[in-house]
């Protein structure tokens, strides 16, 4: 795409370098013309004309010494400006053609500086052009003689000026146009087709990423069923020591299935997620009575990166809350709660986690807070523990890592 813009802004640059390299050749060679005419005219004065030569004369040298093509039309647009004003307030006659040349300077001005000069260079000129038909052209008019032959050649010499510099500008106009309009075209058919192919790729990788997920999962799976044929064979605390391996790998596989079955791979269903993380945790724990779940996820944009720590964190909370919380407690509940951190926006977030549960004494401290404190510093976070009041709080604040 950049370079079809440089190619259209070199196309573009060009033709105003052309616009006035040739207009510069066509008036001072056109001009001295007019100007050695109109020295053996009595009706008609030659002063502009002249000053219209040399500014071309002017032109030439300053963009063949310095290429820019932008200086030039400045300096040609301000002296055209006073040549022309000049002729309307200390010229007495009808000015036929001064209105023109005005017209020609202004086109000019407009096409190879743009509107931040053709503006107050239109302003300029209509202004005078105002004053001088209320203050001046009737005193012109009165101060009018009869036209000769050779006034009417020297009027149709320049008016084909004017007309040839006037259809000269808006031909390069057109053109301009014409090749920016195929540009667009043409950019707009290449940006099409390189939509359709990023789409068509997105749609590739979406399908490759969630047979990716699917394969993880069937091969934890396997893992977790070889962990359990291996804690077949041993004793209660061995085995248990299994189970909660089994868990921390089931947490995962969790994560893997939900992934591939989700519409969206970038939009992972969190709270999906945490309920079916604790349906497949209350199999493996005899727990009297069904602890109520309350889950509150407000992190619109959860990042993979932070998906995996994330999901083991609360794995390991949960455990802990099944495990030992929950004996004596006849409304058990497990509320978690993800937050967006207000501060920084969508990287950072706050994970709040409770239970109401009857600890023991230093239960909280004594299982899981390894991993805790790893997943905690793998999200690059920190967290505070409260046991002063019932059951267990945690407030977790973590990076949503990209």
């Amino acid at each position: 795409m950049d370079k079809l813009n440089t190619n259209w802004l070199e196309f573009h640059e060009k033709m105003k370098f052309r616009l006035v390299l040739h207009l510069l050749y066509f008036f001072a060679g056109l001009m001295s013309i007019v100007t050695v005419v109109n020295l053996s005219n009595e009706h008609f004065s030659a002063t502009p004309n002249f000053f219209a030569v040399g500014m071309c004369v002017l032109g030439l040298i300053v963009i063949y010494w310095t290429k820019n093509y932008r200086l030039v039309g400045a300096i040609c647009s301000i002296l055209t400006f006073f040549i022309v004003s000049g002729a309307f307030l200390w010229l007495h006659a009808t000015h036929y053609l001064t209105p023109m040349w005005m017209i020609v300077n202004i086109m000019f001005t407009f096409f190879v500086l743009g509107k931040k000069w053709g503006v107050p260079i239109l302003v300029a000129h209509f202004l005078v052009l105002f004053y001088y038909l209320i203050y001046l052209h009737e005193r012109n008019i009165v101060a009018v003689e009869s036209f000769s032959g050779n006034d009417v050649t020297t009027f149709i010499l320049e008016y084909s000026i004017v007309g040839f510099a006037i259809a000269y500008i808006l031909n390069l106009y057109i053109l301009t146009t014409n090749y920016s309009r195929v540009e667009l075209i043409e950019n707009n058919q290449k940006l099409s087709n390189q939509n359709k192919l990023i789409s068509k790729q997105n749609s590739e990788m979406e399908v490759m990423l969630r047979e990716i997920h699917h394969r993880v999962k069937n091969n934890l799976q396997i893992i977790t069923s070889l962990l359990r044929l291996q804690s077949n064979n041993m004793n209660g605390e061995n085995s248990s020591s299994y189970q909660e391996a089994i868990d921390r790998v089931t947490a995962m596989a969790i994560i893997h299935e939900k992934m591939y079955q989700s519409g969206s791979l970038s939009k992972f269903d969190l709270e999906k997620y945490l309920k079916s993380l604790v349906d497949s945790l209350l199999l493996n724990y005899s727990i009297d009575k069904k602890p109520a779940l309350f889950i509150r996820v407000e992190v619109v944009d959860m990042k993979s990166k932070s998906i995996v720590p994330l999901a083991l964190l609360i794995n390991e909370l949960l455990l802990n809350s099944l495990k030992h919380a929950f004996s004596e407690q006849e409304n058990p509940e497990i509320s978690i709660s993800l937050l967006e951190n207000e501060q920084y926006k969508s990287h950072r977030f706050f994970l709040y986690y409770s239970d109401n549960g009857s600890w023991m004494d230093n239960s909280v401290a004594s299982f899981g807070t390894e991993i805790i404190q790893a997943m905690s510093e793998q999200l690059e976070g920190t967290f505070e523990l409260d046991t002063s009041g019932l059951g267990t709080k945690y407030i977790f604040d973590l990076a949503n890592l990209s």
